[in-house]
């Protein structure tokens, strides 16, 4: 029965870039939509462009809201100026609403105030339009090379951009990250995606912050910026947009599909009690908010109703609110006949059991579909309504569907300004997303006693104080498995850790797709011999198709990012003996894949090839030898398939294979769990987010269990290149430790791990691995015996009394990137439950004097994990590269 006030919103939507100006729009019933131009796609849209649905390689709709028109402002950043100027928008965008809605909050420059406050930010896991470039120089330089020997041409060549972009140096950050540094705040960030459900997931989760003590003030938000040509030709392959010739209106009978946008927003929150206490301007009160998957649906991309119908449960449900006091319900209505129909079937059984019909309304009927940020623009419309006591209209709706059972419909649709004028105003907002992530959040205005100038507290309002905070427990680890480099289950893992295995190797040949034959490319990015490194890579690795229902043809282009998760999330689910259908989280650590932009390079070439064949350079057009129409088709098709090989028709699976929270949606939906199913990034620190999440959950009680995975291909060349520009690959024969005296870089690793989560307390009759006592804060390092080092960034504790060993699993495996965090907890977890100390091979000595005269020490084998006389326990630390420290025992 927690309260949350909202105390700042800003927005950069389509149309506007202040509280105003949306508002105004909205008011003037504006049609934001508008046809991509070249700036939108990074060429010209008409290239992709084809108006038949399944055509391959091409859009059928390059419709969309679009930002325009923004200046972004550098400065009044704790990041110099210089370096923020360069950023991708989806960088800037970030920025821009944090920054405005701290300063609506009067937050801005209270140093004090942001150093308890921290940043969750909902993100695509999908290239930006800065990575397609950076990464399109790649495959530009290696066709180029490649028809110049065809053509016996030096002078040809294939450019890698046609649109000039500013230069990005940010594209393995997190945004979240890149707001926290600039705007001076001091505790949590991360990035999350829960697909179209992602805004409401990010509020849901500041707001466990906030109950859970660790923040005081949370900015919360998403940001929509992707490549737009990555995101309309997947939506395109989905057949999900409304085509030339049919309409897009949100909750109409007759709308063809939906039209996607871009834009992000954010708002500012605390605990009601604590915002009351200092006198901020609330704008509104966060009354209740339900998370939910669908679990075992009918397919894995259409909605289920009941998924739906409990996220609206879940968030009345101890919150002292009830439905039928919900007046407006501000519906996530896309435009999509199924989905539309649907989500007013779910309201509409839902709703009938209070006796209650609220008005409808979808601000996508003004500015199209944000993605991430889609509940963005949906709650700052509430605020707004709120406010100003009036509901804007619904535009161009001239057929309103009507509910199955009768009870809602068209009668309730808002066409006209509607007047809002209750004094107590109770709303909701839907948000949905691909995979069966759902969300339904209830908000109300707040009341002001202007007689006195003061806040009033309403009765309706339970709140939650500064001193009334929910507990955070220990959480058991009651389940495991890992597949890393060429160790494929958990007794692998468990034996190369106990033996001091080491698992790297040449590179598989087909790993890279050819690629790695190009010594001039690997020369340009610092492989001075022009050969790919060694690395814990993974070659190849079996999935029972049967048992994950994945059809041989969509196993062909699944990603293995989401094969491998799903495949070690299984075995970690029946290793702890959970039953389908409970209410259980799943929360996956990953970063984008960067051979997504495979993908892009094929799309591309239909502009690139041109290009250079009708250069005066090419030898091909000045003999005439390319002026066959047919046989330039056919050059075109072997070029692409040489960068993405893809055989017959676009299919749905190929593009989700990419999306990154269908990850956590497989999961969810293999065991038909019901709890909140999403990805988590940060980078390397990935999995501390990840598993601090979990211990929010599992301490509120909304969950009886969390699933948290990490997965990273983190060997793929993309990475692997780029990578070894900010810091060298270890080209040590014998590898050790980073702290060993003759390593000098990080080791190649990829791989996946997962671990299920109970409440510590709750344990009955199972066996758990080990405890996670802490996470993050401050760890006492009495009785720690051995601390477990993430990566070479990672920040050592102080050792106690006695001596510490100081080990890595990176030494084993290589650094998983995303992942890594993950192979340490699974590591330190074995070594706790094994009672042995592990080994680090390979070592010799420290690279630094400053270990010397410590109570560190590096053991060189394994050996018995001893109790000295007085301890109860053995115990453990893994130390991530920002502080993050996680106590096991």
């Amino acid at each position: 029965m927690s309260k949350f006030a909202i105390i700042g919103i800003s927005g950069l939507f389509p149309g506007s870039s202040t509280s105003e100006g949306f508002w105004d729009n909205l008011m003037e019933g504006k049609d934001l939509l508008d046809i991509a131009n070249e700036e939108d796609f990074g060429a010209n849209p008409d290239l992709f462009f084809h108006p038949d649905k399944g055509t391959v390689d091409k859009c059928y709709s390059t419709r969309g809201g679009y930002i325009r028109d923004f200046q972004f402002d550098p400065n009044g950043f704790q990041t110099p100026a210089d370096k923020l100027k360069h950023l991708d928008k989806l960088y800037q965008w970030s920025l821009y609403v944090a920054k405005e809605a701290l300063k609506e909050s009067g937050y801005l420059k209270n140093e004090e105030a942001l150093k308890k406050c921290g940043v969750i930010l909902g993100n695509l896991s999908f290239p930006t339009g800065q990575s397609h470039k950076m990464m399109s120089e790649i495959y530009a330089q290696t066709t180029q090379d490649v028809l110049r020997d065809l053509f016996d041409n030096e002078n040809l060549e294939i450019p890698a951009a046609n649109h000039d972009f500013t230069n990005h140096k940010a594209i393995d950050v997190a945004p979240s990250k890149i707001v926290h540094e600039a705007l001076g705040l001091g505790t949590t960030h991360y990035s999350l995606d829960a697909a179209c459900a992602t805004s409401l997931y990010a509020i849901k989760l500041a707001c466990d912050e906030l109950i859970t003590g660790k923040s005081d003030m949370m900015l919360a938000g998403a940001v929509c910026g992707s490549d737009q040509l990555f995101i309309h030709m997947g939506f395109s392959i989905f057949h999900a947009y409304a085509d030339g010739n049919s309409k897009f209106v949100p909750l109409d009978k007759d709308s063809g599909g939906l039209v996607s946008s871009e834009g992000a927003g954010m708002v500012v929150i605390k605990r009601l009690a604590d915002a009351e206490r200092d006198g901020d301007n609330i704008l509104a009160v966060i009354c209740g908010t339900g998370l939910s998957n669908d679990g075992r649906g009918k397919f894995l991309l259409s909605p289920n109703p009941e998924g739906q119908k409990l996220a609206f449960e879940r968030a009345y449900q101890n919150n002292g609110i009830s439905p039928e006091n919900t007046s407006y319900l501000e519906c996530h209505a896309t435009g999509t006949p199924l989905g539309d129909v649907t989500e007013l079937n779910s309201i509409a059984d839902f709703f009938k059991k209070y006796n209650s019909k609220p008005l409808l309304g979808s601000v996508k009927s003004n500015m199209g579909h944000l993605l991430t940020a889609a509940a963005m623009s949906g709650l700052h419309k509430v605020v707004l309504s709120m406010q100003n006591e009036v509901i804007p209209p619904n535009i161009n709706l001239a057929k309103g569907l009507n509910a199955d059972n009768g009870w809602i419909g068209e009668n309730e649709m808002i066409t006209q300004p509607t007047k809002w004028d209750d004094s107590v105003k109770q709303a909701a907002i839907n948000s949905f997303g691909f995979g069966g992530t759902n969300a339904h959040m209830v908000v109300q205005n707040y009341v002001k006693d202007d007689a006195n100038d003061k806040f009033t507290k309403p009765s309706r309002f339970s709140k939650l104080g500064t001193n009334e905070r929910v507990e955070l427990a220990p959480m058991a680890i009651v389940g495991m498995e890992a597949h890393f480099g060429n160790c494929t289950n958990l007794d692998d893992f468990y034996s190369t850790i106990y033996n001091g295995k080491q698992h790297f190797i040449d590179l598989p040949s087909e790993r890279w797709k050819g690629f790695d034959q190009n010594e001039k490319l690997l020369k340009s990015f610092g492989f001075e011999d022009g050969k790919a490194p060694k690395g814990a890579y993974i070659d190849d690795f079996e999935i029972d198709l049967l048992r994950y229902k994945i059809q041989p043809a969509e196993a062909e282009t699944l990603e293995p990012q989401q094969a491998l998760i799903l495949k070690v999330a299984d075995q970690a689910i029946m290793n702890a003996k959970l039953q389908e259908g409970q209410n259980v989280a799943v929360l996956i650590a990953m970063e984008s894949e960067p051979t997504i932009h495979h993908y892009l390079a094929r799309w591309d070439l239909s502009w690139q090839l041109e290009d250079a064949l009708s250069t005066r350079s090419s030898s091909a057009a000045e003999n005439g030898s390319m002026k066959n129409e047919s046989a330039k088709q056919d050059l075109l098709e072997v070029t692409k398939n040489a960068i993405y090989h893809r055989s017959g028709a676009q299919t749905p699976s190929q593009h989700t294979s990419f999306v990154g929270n269908i990850m956590a949606s497989r999961i969810a939906a293999l065991w038909d769990f019901s709890g909140p199913a999403f990805t988590v990034s940060a980078g390397e620190n990935s999995a501390f987010k990840a598993l601090e999440i979990a211990q929010n959950l599992l301490s509120t009680g909304e969950v009886d269990a969390v699933v948290v995975g990490a997965v990273d291909f983190s060997g793929g060349m993309e990475q692997v290149l780029f990578r070894n520009l900010k810091s060298k690959v270890n080209s040590a024969k014998s590898p050790s430790l980073f702290f060993n005296k003759k390593d000098d870089g990080w080791l190649i690793g990829e791989g996946a791990g997962a671990v299920v989560l109970k409440k510590a307390a709750d344990l009955k009759d199972e066996n758990a691995y080990a405890i996670i006592d802490k996470i993050g804060g401050t760890i006492n390092v009495k009785d720690v015996d051995y601390q477990e080092l993430v990566s070479s960034n990672s920040k050592l504790i102080a050792q106690g009394k006695h001596q510490q060993a100081l080990g890595s699993v990176e030494s084993n495996i290589g650094h998983t990137s995303a992942a890594a965090g993950m192979a340490s907890l699974i590591k330190t977890a074995l070594c706790l439950n094994h009672s042995f100390l592990p080994g680090i091979p390979n070592w010799e000595g420290p690279i630094s004097d400053g270990f010397y005269g410590k109570n560190y020490y590096f053991p060189e084998y394994s050996h018995p994990w001893i109790l000295d006389d007085g301890k109860e326990y053995r115990k453990a630390v893994i130390s991530g590269s920002e502080g993050e420290h996680i106590l096991l025992s």
